[in-house]
């Protein structure tokens, strides 16, 4: 009962982060203006910032985005 236990907790603590959140930062090509989107975007209007790199937080997505210079203010 233990190793079932064990090898259960064992399997979801190795998958867990496949299943995390990522943000991204995108842009609007038509507007300039910069967002934070929770999926990774599929349209022509909305490009990736930041060579499309996915982060981890919503604050690490925010804090790219304060520092990218593609944006308009």
């Amino acid at each position: 009962m233990k190793a079932t236990f064990l090898a259960l907790c064992l399997t979801i603590g190795l998958t867990a982060p496949a299943f995390a959140s990522k943000y991204y930062v995108v842009q609007n090509s038509k507007t300039l203006k910069c967002s934070i989107a929770p999926k990774k975007p599929k349209g022509k209007t909305v490009v990736l910032v930041g060579a499309g790199t996915a982060h981890k937080t919503r604050g690490e997505a925010r804090v790219a985005l304060r520092k990218s210079t593609n944006c308009s203010k």
